[in-house]
């Protein structure tokens, strides 16, 4: 049976941090994905903003981006043609090479939210632990067992044995819309809950290992 995981992901040098950072109301939805990181890559991107002139004024001080072009002209988006700099970051390539298809990628503030198939859970096990290892934040927010590939067809409830500690953070973390587009930020967190920003982190690493351990413990 494979799954279908969402996942947030956010790093410095993913594409359009600085921009996602700097405009909280953005919304932009990946139209191409890059299997392979080309030289200088170009991807296409549907564009909602409030103001697509702040929009573009933040691209041209992005270091994420080499360059760009408006490609569509459309009522309330557009779409965009981005080439991007030699220091941008892109997942594809490793999630493709862990057998791993993203099925959709959405903006959040400051990174993105990423729908992808997994035929087993390890690979999406495989995936978290690369984000890991690459200090890339990552962050397991649902997973659906499905029939077939068609979609989603039932949730799954985990039952995880969290300290009291551990509970408060994860409640106040989703309450605060951590997890989600436009919630507070880990600083915002962590000073809601009197913590550290890498305090917060390692209990959420924590969190996270036991939903993996959860859920994966019993899979090849």
């Amino acid at each position: 049976m494979s799954h279908i995981a969402e996942l947030t992901v956010k790093h410095p040098n993913l594409v359009l941090t600085p921009t996602l950072e700097a405009i909280p109301d953005l919304e932009v939805r990946v139209e191409s994905q890059p299997i392979t990181v080309a030289e200088s890559p170009t991807l296409f991107y549907m564009v909602r903003a409030p103001d697509f002139r702040a929009f573009e004024d933040e691209l041209v001080t992005d270091h994420t981006v080499d360059g760009w072009a408006v490609d569509g002209v459309f009522d309330s988006s557009r779409i965009y043609k981005i080439t991007f700099s030699e220091t941008t970051r892109f997942l594809t390539p490793q999630i493709s090479d862990i057998g791993l298809r993203i099925l959709d990628a959405t903006s959040v503030e400051g990174g993105w939210h990423l729908r992808v198939h997994t035929p087993t859970r390890k690979q999406l096990e495989r995936f978290l632990s690369y984000c890991r290892d690459e200090d890339v934040q990552c962050h397991l927010e649902k997973v659906f067992s499905t029939a077939d590939d068609s979609g989603p067809t039932t949730g799954e409830r985990i039952d995880l044995e969290l300290t009291d500690r551990q509970r408060e953070v994860a409640q106040t973390a989703t309450e605060m819309g951590y997890f989600g587009a436009g919630g507070a930020s880990a600083d915002e967190v962590a000073a809601e809950l009197d913590i550290a920003p890498s305090t917060l982190s390692s209990h959420l690493r924590t969190i996270t290992e036991k939903v993996f351990a959860r859920l994966f413990g019993g899979e090849s």
